[in-house]
C-alpha cells in the first residue's frame, strides 16, 4: 500500500557559514519561531524540516545546519551531497565572517554544483556595529552568482522567513515540474 506524501516537492537546503554568525539561530527562528539567546555550538550537523505553500504547492524544506567548525570539516563533502539551495550566513559585525564566504560556497558547489544560493547578513539589530555594507554583500551576490542578497535578524525575526521563502520559489521555479 503506498502512502501519500503531505507535500509536493522536498528542497534539501544547507545553511552555511562560520561559526557564531546566527546560523542555528536563523533555523530556530524559521523552524519554531524563537529565539535563544544561549548559544551552543552546532556538532557535526543539525537536521530541520519545515513545511510551507508557495503558489499553491506543498514544499519540505530539508534544512541541514551544517557547523562552522573546522574541525567537522571532514564530514562536510557527505553533508553538501544532495542539496539542491544554500543559505550563506555571514555576521555583519564581523568582516573575517563576510570574507570566508567564498570558500563556504566554494565547498558546497564542489559537492552540489547545482544549487540556488542565497547571502544573508545576520544581525542586522547591531547596524550600530556593522563592518560590512549592503553594497558590499550586493556586490558579493553578483560576484558569487547567488540568486539574492538579504540581511535578517534572527533575533527580532526580520526577513528570515521572507528570505528564506524567496529561495523556496526560486526552488520551485527550478525544480517544480520534476
Amino acid at each position: 500500500m503506498s502512502r501519500k506524501l503531505d507535500f509536493d516537492h522536498a528542497f534539501k537546503v544547507l545553511i552555511l557559514g562560520d561559526p557564531a554568525v546566527g546560523k542555528s539561530s536563523i533555523v530556530q527562528r524559521f523552524v519554531h519561531g524563537k529565539f535563544s539567546a544561549d548559544y551552543l555550538m552546532t556538532i557535526g550537523m543539525e537536521p530541520y524540516s519545515r513545511y510551507e505553500t508557495i503558489r499553491e504547492k506543498r514544499i519540505c524544506y530539508a534544512i541541514w545546519d551544517i557547523a562552522g567548525s573546522d574541525n567537522f570539516k571532514v564530514m562536510q563533502s557527505i553533508y553538501f551531497q544532495g542539496a539542491v539551495g544554500s543559505i550563506l550566513v555571514f555576521d555583519i559585525t564581523r568582516r573575517e565572517s563576510f570574507d570566508n564566504i567564498d570558500k563556504w560556497i566554494s565547498d558546497a558547489r564542489k559537492n552540489a554544483p547545482q544549487q540556488l544560493s542565497i547571502l544573508v547578513g545576520n544581525k542586522n539589530d547591531l547596524d550600530n556595529q556593522r563592518q560590512i555594507t549592503q553594497e558590499e554583500g550586493f556586490e558579493k551576490v553578483k560576484k558569487l552568482k547567488f540568486i539574492n542578497y538579504i540581511e535578517t535578524s534572527a533575533l527580532t525575526g526580520e526577513n528570515v522567513a521572507p528570505g528564506i521563502n524567496f529561495l523556496g520559489t526560486k526552488l520551485l521555479d527550478k525544480y517544480g515540474s520534476t
